[in-house]
């Protein structure tokens, strides 16, 4: 049976070039083929999309919730309309409360591609945009939405699954997708994982009706998808998303997504804190300067990734290159900044590079040996970015170096000093980030 459902599928969507209504209606069906492939008695009411949002109250009582006559209307209504006859109803099982927790739906994700998932991309958000629009109380509620679509254009290894891949995203999904949207008028943060090649079809379907979100103020899109700062008219907190997806490719007319992203910003007056990745040409001066003149008014910037391309690494410090400070001179033009974030050690151009990549290095007792002698040139290389940071920018309120916050000790208002978790204790601080392994343990993996 499993195997006739599937062959008239594919026989279906195969006879059709383009991706019809017909095969969008066809697509709603993929996730209950999926759950009926994995376990025939598979037979949930819980919205996929709830199930994808790994609510840990969802996980203890999916079970329970399950042997509802109707967990979607138990889990989507919104309480204040329904009679307190069907709130004990509904929320009594065999002798046990069911009570909904207040943040069940303040965080959503539309992901296909993510571990323990793999769905073809266009219909799944197809799905999960229709069960979300039918759950008004997700709606009302969701604070955080992730967007992560990966289109696998015919790179499935199942031939089920690659006949359900569209190569771009169809009329209708493109219309849910700005429904929805809309709809989630409390969303305050969206990050939005689009690839490059297709982030142009939502661009003009979000353009052509106007689409506003004005409660997003964290916005975190990937490449070429800039389009959506202007569609958010009270952003505080903007910063390159799309992981990966800001290093990888380029345009084909060569576009530099980063200086788009940038210039993005002149549309959000109310911009607070500003973060992207340099991707692989790093920051420069010039760089920084499209900053300065895009958004003067920020308090907080991130300058993650590399200043300027990353070197390989030699064995050899190198010396200060001078990026940091010329960088730093830059930045020193936002008059209103107070906190500052910067890559880590061995993207500052302060003379270490970041050690070997190869792990082979690292094994055995010398090797871990080796890796805090690596460790600790790091360190002493995120002193000197540190250094160079007071010496610059005394008046900052705070700073890290690859994530590492910087403790400040001031006088008079300024930055006097700074300390770091090492500090006068790095042989024990070494130990513990890279902690002894006993004898047994090497000689089980044969690395002694």
């Amino acid at each position: 049976m499993k195997l006739v459902a599937v062959l008239m599928l594919v026989s279906i969507t195969m006879a059709l070039p383009s991706f019809s209504s017909f095969q969008t209606w066809l697509a709603s069906f993929q996730q209950p083929l999926m759950n009926l492939i994995d376990n025939p008695l598979r037979r949930s009411t819980i919205p996929q999309f709830i199930l994808d949002a790994r609510h840990p109250w969802i996980i203890a009582n999916q079970r329970k919730l399950e042997r509802l006559p109707n967990a979607e209307v138990f889990l989507c209504s919104i309480p204040d309309t329904k009679s307190d006859e069907a709130k004990e109803k509904e929320t009594t099982l065999f002798g046990e409360q069911l009570e909904i927790p207040p943040d069940l739906f303040d965080k959503l994700e539309i992901d296909n591609n993510r571990a323990g998932v793999s769905r073809p991309g266009w219909p799944n958000a197809f799905e999960r945009l229709s069960e979300m629009k039918r759950c008004q109380r997700a709606l009302n509620q969701v604070k955080t939405l992730e967007v992560n679509i990966y289109v696998h254009s015919g790179k499935y290894s199942d031939w089920y699954l690659a006949s359900l891949e569209p190569l771009q995203p169809p009329e209708q999904l493109l219309t849910l997708f700005g429904d929805v949207l809309e709809s989630m008028t409390s969303l305050a943060t969206l990050r939005w994982g689009i690839g490059k090649e297709d982030t142009h079809f939502f661009e003009e379907a979000f353009k052509s009706r106007n689409l506003t979100l004005p409660s997003v103020k964290h916005l975190a899109p990937g490449p070429f998808s800039e389009y959506l700062v202007g569609m958010c008219p009270n952003l505080e907190r903007l910063e390159s998303g799309g992981g990966f997806m800001w290093y990888h490719g380029h345009m084909p007319d060569n576009r530099d997504w980063r200086l788009l992203f940038i210039q993005s910003a002149v549309s959000a007056p109310k911009l607070k804190r500003f973060a992207m990745v340099g991707a692989n040409a790093g920051w420069t001066p010039p760089l920084v300067s499209e900053v300065v003149k895009s958004m003067p008014q920020i308090e907080s910037i991130g300058l993650f990734g590399s200043l300027g391309e990353r070197s390989h690494y030699t064995g050899y410090d190198t010396g200060d290159s001078g990026k940091l400070k010329a960088i730093l001179d830059v930045v020193n033009e936002l008059t209103n900044l107070t906190h500052l974030d910067l890559p880590g050690s061995s993207d500052l151009g302060v003379g270490f590079n970041g050690g070997p990549g190869c792990g082979n290095v690292y094994f055995g007792k010398e090797g871990r040996k080796y890796r805090r002698q690596v460790t600790r040139e790091g360190a002493e290389a995120t002193e000197k970015g540190g250094e160079i940071v007071v010496a610059n920018m005394s008046h900052l309120k705070s700073f890290t170096i690859g994530g590492t916050c910087a403790n400040i000790t001031r006088y008079e208002g300024r930055m006097a000093n700074v300390t770091w978790p090492w500090t006068g204790r790095m042989e024990e601080w070494l130990l513990e980030v890279v902690p002894e392994i006993p004898d047994h343990e090497y000689i089980k993996y044969g690395r002694m």
